[in-house]
This record gives structure tokens, C-alpha cells and sequence, in this order.
């Protein structure tokens, strides 16, 4: 089975997550603005549609997909091996980023309504290096759902391209279900997008020269194959 993956320009490798770490600067000035009315339950008629799209942005709903996908034969086994190590790898690469400066999500920082109706998006970050001392409610920043999803896209989009459109709407969903869902502000899920997508296309290009390598070399270890294996 050929699972090769499609090609990406490097510009474009760089310049989607410079463009998404742009963005996020910029909603820094709307960012208190859209979680303040989402924590007050002005969006509440997309919630529940929302909170359905949210598993695609966890471990469990993507390894799902990848094992019906193996299974229908879409992937060979080291095909969903690539495409579920890239949002895990995603996903992790956002929570260490976690560790390194503290920011509240906006459920805690609006707890407080009369205090927080005064602040300014600053005060929504508490200092650099916080490691784990502030807990899950001080780890806003980037968020690690919306990383993972794009890095689980990132891969399908790889592998199946014609699927790209779909892909990236099902990440912009998860990514707006943490906003409405008070988890991270607006900036947090587009500074997440731009780590799932370099993460996702760094391991999907070093993940193929490895397997095209290790292909090579069984090629070359039996010369009377008419093909080489196949580097899926």
C-alpha cells in the first residue's frame, strides 16, 4: 500500500505558522472582548454543537479515526503510525510551551467579573517560567487541543489532499469550541495552530526520508526484488 505523503513548499511550511503567530499578537486586542462574552454565555447556541467537535482535538477521537482508516485499508500500518505521532507530538510540544510563561484561562480570569471588567490583556499572563505551580487553570497559553488538531489535519491533509478543506474547518472548529468553551482566549488557540502545524509538517517530512531511507536499504539488501518496499 502506498501511503506516500504530498509535498509542501517550505515557504509555505513557515510562512502558515508565522502568519498564525502574527494573528494571534493582533487578537490580543480583542482577546478580553470575545472571552468575556463567550464566559458570559452569549454564544450558548453553539455550545452543544460545539462540545460534540471537541474530542477530534483529543488523543482518543484521533486514534479512532486512524484505526477505521487502517482498518478500511486508507492507511498502511505505518501510515497510521505517522498520522497518529503527529498530533501527539503537536499536542506535547504546546504543553511544555505551558511550562515556560503562565497565563490564566479565561473561566478563572473572569471569575472575578467586577476586578476583571478594569484589566488589561496583560494581566491575563502571571510571569515567565511558572512551570506547574499556577495548575491547570494558569496553562492558557497556547492551547494544547487546538495544537493537537491541527497536527492530527496536518497529517490527514498530507495524506489525503483532497481532504485539506474539510481538515482545516474541523481544526478551526475545536479551536472555537476552547474559545466559546472559556478555555483559552483567541490568541491562545491561533499561537496553538501555528505549533500543531510546524510540528505536524516537521515530523511528516522527517518521518518520510526516514521510511524512504530504511526503504532503500531493504531495496538494496535484496537487488532481485523488481520494486522497492513501500514507504507508507
Amino acid at each position: 500500500m502506498d501511503n506516500s505523503v504530498s509535498a509542501i513548499a517550505p515557504r509555505q511550511s513557515l510562512a502558515i505558522p508565522l502568519g498564525l503567530m502574527a494573528l494571534g499578537v493582533l487578537a490580543l486586542g480583542v482577546d478580553l472582548e470575545v472571552s468575556r462574552r463567550c464566559v458570559a454565555g452569549e454564544f450558548r447556541g453553539l455550545h452543544r454543537f460545539l462540545e460534540q467537535i471537541e474530542p477530534f482535538g483529543q488523543p482518543p477521537g484521533a486514534v479512532i479515526i486512524v484505526l477505521a482508516l487502517w482498518t478500511c485499508g486508507a492507511l498502511s500500518g505505518r501510515g497510521a503510525l505517522r498520522v497518529v505521532l503527529a498530533p501527539i507530538g503537536a499536542g506535547l510540544s504546546a504543553d511544555v510551551l505551558k511550562l515556560l510563561v503562565a497565563r490564566a484561562r479565561p473561566y478563572h480570569f473572569f471569575q472575578n467579573q467586577g476586578e476583571a471588567a478594569a484589566a488589561t490583556v496583560l494581566d491575563t499572563f502571571g510571569g515567565w517560567l511558572p512551570l506547574f505551580s499556577g495548575g491547570s487553570r494558569m496553562q492558557g497559553c497556547p492551547s494544547a487541543h487546538t495544537a493537537f488538531v491541527t497536527g492530527f489535519c496536518v497529517a490527514l491533509s498530507r495524506m489525503f489532499p483532497q481532504g485539506r478543506l474539510l481538515f482545516a474547518v474541523v481544526a478551526a472548529l475545536v479551536a472555537l469550541q476552547r474559545i466559546e468553551g472559556g478555555s483559552h482566549f483567541l490568541s491562545d488557540t491561533l499561537w496553538g495552530g501555528a505549533v500543531g502545524y510546524l510540528i505536524g509538517n516537521v515530523w511528516m517530512d522527517a518521518s518520510s526520508r526516514w521510511m524512504s531511507a530504511d526503504s532503500r536499504s531493504q531495496f538494496d539488501s535484496n537487488p532481485g526484488s523488481a520494486n522497492p518496499p513501500s514507504t507508507a
